[in-house]
């Protein structure tokens, strides 16, 4: 069991984001990994370590999830698009954190039922009405979505969102974490940005409420909110990479 007060981040998502040198920087090598249909080739330049150093400061913080959860997502995701040498770097801070033996069971069994859930791919594709085989938790999606939500950021506020909801039910039942519920549940229904500020503003009232003190998470539920986390980074980083590689060598 992992006390959740003790991994919480303290930063909200910012979406205008930017790589800080102002170039991507590209190896000649491919990583073969398959990506989603569309979102881009099962070829891409591996990116370089200064590209891969700026995607690992320029990723969101997915806060008021449990920060040592989101950096193993993290590091897994950024294994998984060619920046071995920086997801290395980041799971020995993770181990340092949490201990070897913890994190390195934790990393391999999140990389294990991420693929046996998807392969490799975003999960869930904006626009796919049908539900997920092998994931009990998840919520079934049967309705459309609404069409703020399957352009821009529409995605990211959605999938977000919707991690939130379910990581709102396994915190204690008080008035801030059902508001906070309430709120994800709202982004949702709406992929708006002021549905997302709202959320952000109960976000940061429950990081510094005392609500989270005795909250717990079990083994099982940490493997399953870094393989959900894994999809939601995966995919920011492949857009980012597919986005700079087009507009440096179309």
């Amino acid at each position: 069991m992992i006390q959740a007060v003790l991994l919480l981040g303290c930063v909200f998502p910012s979406l205008v984001v930017a790589f800080p040198n102002g170039a991507l920087t590209l190896e000649p090598a491919v990583i073969e990994n398959e990506y989603p249909p569309g979102l881009l080739s099962s070829q891409i330049p591996r990116p370089g370590p200064s590209t891969c150093q700026d995607l690992l400061h320029t990723v969101p913080s997915l806060a008021p999830l449990p920060e040592y959860l989101s950096n193993v997502a993290l590091s897994i995701a950024l294994e998984e698009v060619g920046c071995s040498a920086v997801a290395h770097n980041l799971q020995l801070q993770l181990i340092a954190m949490g201990g070897k033996a913890t994190t390195e069971t934790l990393i391999q069994k999140s990389q294990n039922r991420h693929k046996e859930e998807g392969t490799g791919h975003t999960k869930v594709i904006v626009g796919d009405q049908g539900g997920v085989t092998g994931e009990p938790k998840r919520v079934q999606r049967s309705v459309t979505l609404p069409e703020a939500c399957t352009h821009e950021h529409g995605w990211f506020y959605y999938e977000l969102a919707a991690l939130m909801v379910e990581f709102a039910e396994k915190l204690p039942s008080t008035d801030l974490v059902r508001e906070f519920k309430t709120s994800a549940v709202s982004v949702t229904q709406k992929c708006t940005n002021e549905s997302w500020k709202h959320l952000e503003e109960v976000s940061k009232r429950l990081l510094e409420s005392p609500e989270l003190e005795n909250a717990t998470m079990s083994t099982e539920d940490q493997i399953y909110f870094v393989t959900q986390t894994i999809t939601i980074l995966k995919r920011i980083l492949v857009e980012f990479l597919q986005k700079f590689f087009q507009v440096y060598f179309g």
